[in-house]
C-alpha cells in the first residue's frame, strides 16, 4: 500500500480493531515553492531590464534566508565532519535539480580535496540517465530510494542528506527512512517550513528556510537551486577545512590534473614555503605533485584545522 505521497505506508496495530492510518509527510499549507510570486505575475510582459532586475532581486533573498538558518547549517557541518573523522561517508539524495546538484558537488570533491570518489556520493532518482534528461516517475518511487541506500551499504558512521525543494519527494523519503533504519545520521534540506513529518521518520536535522515563491511558478531550479548549491558548497567546503584539507585558505590537497592546476599548485607551494617557482615545481615533481606533502617536507607546519 502506498501513501498519497507515494511512500509505502507503514501499518501500525491499533486497539479495538480501529483501522490503521498510514504515516505520510504532508504540508500544513501549500509549499512556498509552489505558490505564485505576486511580483512576477506579469513576467511575460516585462521589458528585458525589468525582468532581469526582478530575477536578480529575488535571487538576492536567498543568502538572507540561509543566514537565518546559520546555526542549523553549522550543525550540518559538524555532523558531516564527525562522519569523515570516523571513516564515514556523505550521501546526497534528490530528484531532478536537487539530485543533479548533489551529484555535481560530490563529483567536485575528489579533484578539489584529494579524497576518494566514495567519500561524497550523489544519488539521483532515475540514475545517471536523469543527469541529462527527465526520467518520468522516478521521484515517486520510494522503494528505489531505499534500495539505493541498501546497495551502498550505508551504516551508522555515514550521513545521508535528502534534498527536496517541497520536502515531500517519495524517492528522498524512501532513502531517508532506509538510512534511519540503518542508524545513519539523516539530514533533510528543503524549502518548505510547513512540513508535517511523522516522528518515526523525522531526520536528525531538518533545514527548511523559506525562500518564498519562485519568479517562474514551481521552477525550483531558480531560487531553490541557488540555495541548494550554496548549502552544499558550504557543508563540504567547511567539513574539508575541519579535517585538514586546507591551509589558510589554500587547497593544499588539490589534484593538479591539468596545466592550470599545476600552475596553481606551484603558486600554493611558493605562497606557503617561500620557494621560487623553479624550486617549487622541482619539489612538487619529487613528491608526486602532492601539494601538502611538498609543503610539510619543506618545513611548513600543518594547518591547525587538521584533525
Amino acid at each position: 500500500m502506498r501513501s498519497p505521497t507515494g511512500i509505502p505506508a507503514k501499518n501500525k496495530s491499533r486497539p479495538q480493531g480501529k483501522a490503521a492510518r498510514p504515516l505520510t509527510v504532508s504540508s500544513r499549507q501549500l509549499s512556498p515553492t509552489e505558490r505564485r510570486n505576486p511580483r512576477s505575475t506579469n513576467l511575460d510582459r516585462l521589458r528585458g531590464g525589468d525582468a532581469i532586475e526582478l530575477m536578480l532581486t529575488e535571487e538576492a533573498r536567498v543568502a538572507q534566508a540561509l543566514w537565518s538558518k546559520r546555526r542549523l547549517l553549522g550543525r550540518a557541518v559538524t555532523l558531516v565532519t564527525r562522519a569523515f573523522r570516523r571513516g564515514g561517508r556523505l550521501f546526497y539524495v534528490g530528484a531532478g535539480t536537487s539530485g543533479r546538484l548533489g551529484v555535481l558537488d560530490a563529483s567536485e570533491c575528489p579533484p578539489t580535496f584529494r579524497v576518494a570518489p566514495t567519500l561524497v556520493q550523489g544519488i539521483i532518482a532515475g540514475g545517471d540517465a536523469a543527469l541529462r534528461r527527465s526520467v518520468e516517475g522516478a521521484e515517486d518511487d520510494a522503494l528505489a530510494g531505499g534500495q539505493e541506500i541498501i546497495a551502498r551499504g550505508v551504516g551508522a558512521r555515514d550521513v545521508v542528506m535528502g534534498i527536496a525543494a517541497s520536502g515531500t519527494t517519495p524517492f528522498v523519503w524512501g532513502a531517508l527512512r532506509a538510512a534511519k533504519r540503518r542508524r545513519a545520521t539523516t539530514i533533510l534540506l528543503c524549502f518548505n517550513p510547513h512540513l508535517v513529518i511523522p516522528k518515526p521518520w523525522r531526520p536528525n536535522l531538518v533545514i527548511a528556510p523559506d525562500l518564498g515563491p519562485e519568479v517562474l511558478t514551481g521552477s525550483t531550479r531558480l531560487k531553490a537551486g541557488t540555495a541548494t548549491k550554496l548549502v552544499l558548497n558550504l557543508i563540504t567546503t567547511l567539513a574539508m577545512v575541519r579535517v585538514g584539507k586546507v591551509m589558510g585558505n589554500l587547497m593544499v590537497d588539490v589534484v593538479p590534473g591539468n596545466a592550470k592546476l599545476r600552475t596553481r599548485a606551484v603558486r600554493i607551494v611558493r605562497e606557503l614555503t617561500g620557494m621560487d617557482a623553479v624550486s617549487a615545481e622541482a619539489a612538487l615533481t619529487r613528491n608526486g605533485w602532492d601539494v601538502k606533502t611538498t609543503c610539510c617536507r619543506s618545513g611548513r607546519p600543518r594547518s591547525s584545522s587538521a584533525p
